[in-house]
């Protein structure tokens, strides 16, 4: 018998005690003064001194800190100065050390150019102008509400912020990494996906994904064509002619934004929506012979949606019982039914543009002559995008990452309880969901 090798066992590098055995192959380095600076990351300075304080139940430690160079580069000429103008103390947050909150306290220095003579204040890489906290503690801060997905309000109490601080530290990040990953991208977008949100209140936003990349690129405030249209003004001529494929769900406005800014595109409508029109009309046949049915009828149709619009290879034993139970109450019910599973199949199966059309053509003559009036309909609206839903079987573009993305959305809004402004929506959406 032939026996094949065990997969390698991936060391477990959470065991402390084992680390033993790793200590001696690793770049071991002696305790100087610049030792504890380089571990806390705080570039420039110098630790000196800390002390230890409780306050309201919570421990800090205070680290002293001095400059590491006596010098500064001048904004405005870039020539080296030592001519200190003024100083004063300051203390910022810093990440926490030993599970202690931390305050780093140092002097802020203003230089003189010796060339210009005018005044300025010394740049620090861990820290940005007008802040109280340190890079290193606000990427961390940033990161809670993106990628641990905390509200803004258990932020602040786990880091006795104020919530104002928490929003004000999260907008400076998430328009800088907005900035940075355009930058990075250049926006060279090959499949556009185009879908929108309801927020509630018969509010709509329109979300803009680059398929390609997983990831969403733009969030417009409405889900009129006029605003479409505005965002593809945006783009360069470039990035147009990148764009070759646009994949959408079945509004007539993005169709015709998108013929219009975009002609040479191929429009895909998703086959997902188009398979969410076919069960709705399903469902609304289900509504309707409950409606007009008896007591009996209404009883065995009531709470069944799921049943019906289930893929029938994934019904279980019971369902599946309760399926044949519902499609007995029917003709029309059992007809709907099995044509949506044929329709279903047809976009599973087949591959290739040529075959699909045939197989829908013919699935199409008798759904239009089968005197069932929501097929009908379902037939009407399939043929009105007839085109671009054979363009799916060419592209095979799917928006099932955009629903996906839909889904982090809804859980975005429910995690703030909704958003009073849609640009900290916005912003929060591409934070967690846009360009790596």
């Amino acid at each position: 018998m032939l026996l094949l090798n065990a997969p390698p066992v991936p060391p477990i590098v959470n065991d402390a005690a084992r680390a033993v055995n790793r200590i001696d192959s690793l770049s071991v380095k002696m305790i100087t003064p610049e030792t504890l600076t380089e571990l806390l990351g705080i570039e420039g300075l110098l630790v000196t001194s800390f002390a230890l304080e409780r306050l309201a139940g919570q421990e800090y430690v205070h680290l002293v800190c001095e400059h590491e160079h006596q010098v500064a580069i001048s904004h405005c000429c870039g020539q080296l100065s030592t001519d200190v103008y003024d100083i004063k103390e300051r203390s910022v947050r810093h990440l926490d050390v030993w599970n202690k909150r931390t305050i780093i306290h140092f002097i802020r220095r203003r230089f003189e150019c010796g060339k210009s003579g005018k005044r300025f204040t010394e740049k620090l890489l861990f820290l940005d102008r007008k802040r109280r906290q340190t890079r290193a503690f606000e990427k961390y801060i940033y990161e809670c509400l993106t990628k641990k997905k905390m509200t803004r309000k258990a932020v602040a109490q786990q880091e006795g912020l104020h919530e104002v601080t928490v929003l004000r530290i999260f907008k400076k990040w998430a328009k800088e990494v907005i900035t940075q990953g355009n930058q990075d991208q250049k926006r060279q977008i090959r499949v556009l996906g185009i879908d929108e949100i309801y927020l509630g209140k018969k509010e709509y936003v329109l979300v803009i994904s680059d398929i390609g990349r997983r990831c969403v690129i733009k969030v417009l405030s409405n889900r009129l064509k006029k605003t479409l249209e505005e965002w593809f003004d945006t783009l360069s001529e470039k990035e147009r002619q990148s764009i070759k494929v646009v994949s959408m769900d079945m509004w007539q406005a993005y169709r015709s934004a998108t013929r219009h800014k975009l002609p040479h595109a191929s429009i895909v409508a998703d086959r997902f929506h188009v398979m969410k029109q076919l069960n709705r009309q399903l469902d609304l046949l289900r509504r309707h012979l409950r409606a007009k049915g008896n007591e009996e009828l209404s009883e065995i149709l009531k709470n069944k949606r799921w049943v019906l619009l289930k893929n029938r290879s994934d019904l279980s034993e019971k369902e599946d019982a309760e399926l044949l139970l519902l499609l007995a109450t029917s003709e029309e019910l059992s007809t709907m039914y099995l044509m949506k599973e044929e329709f279903r199949v047809i976009c599973e199966k087949i591959k290739t543009r040529d075959k699909a059309e045939r197989f829908l053509r013919n699935w199409l003559f008798r759904a239009e002559f089968s005197g069932i009036r929501y097929l009908k309909k379902f037939a009407k609206t399939l043929r009105n995008w007839w085109q671009e839903f054979l363009n799916y079987f060419d592209e095979g573009v799917t928006q099932g990452f955009v629903e996906g993305t839909n889904r982090a959305i809804r859980g975005i809004i429910n995690r703030a309880f909704g958003f009073h402004k849609f640009e900290h929506f916005r912003l929060q959406v591409i934070a967690e969901c846009g360009p790596d």
